[in-house]
């Protein structure tokens, strides 16, 4: 018991040092200020994804105010903070493929999502 708590403990610290090497400080302060990392669309002008804290699902906000939600999982159990960069990751350097593997979700789960991601 104490040293699955223990593993978890390390694995969470590992994740948050990751996250504080990838993000810049305007995308850290982001994440506190609005509970989500908001990511701009390589491929389609106008189209932001909006990766939530907890990193699923992720909000598509479309050009034409069209938005839609995708949850992708890895195969194996991540802390949530190493889950928010693999999404920020893969949608900057495969979104194609991010799209091909994800599942499109009718909306996001959790009391209260929608309206802080879209708000």
């Amino acid at each position: 018991m104490l040293l699955g708590w223990l593993r978890r403990r390390a694995a969470s610290q590992r994740a948050k040092a990751l996250v504080e090497r990838l993000l810049s400080q305007a995308e850290r302060n982001q994440l506190r200020r609005d509970g989500f990392l908001e990511v701009p669309s390589p491929s389609v002008s106008g189209r932001r994804y909006r990766i939530p804290r907890r990193g699923s699902p992720v909000a598509v906000l479309g050009p034409g105010g069209r938005v839609v939600y995708l949850c992708l999982q890895p195969e194996q159990p991540v802390a949530p903070e190493e889950l928010l960069v693999l999404h920020k990751l893969m949608l900057e350097g495969a979104e194609e493929e991010y799209w091909q593997r994800a599942n499109r979700v009718g909306r996001p789960m959790g009391r209260g999502m929608g309206r802080r991601l879209l708000g």
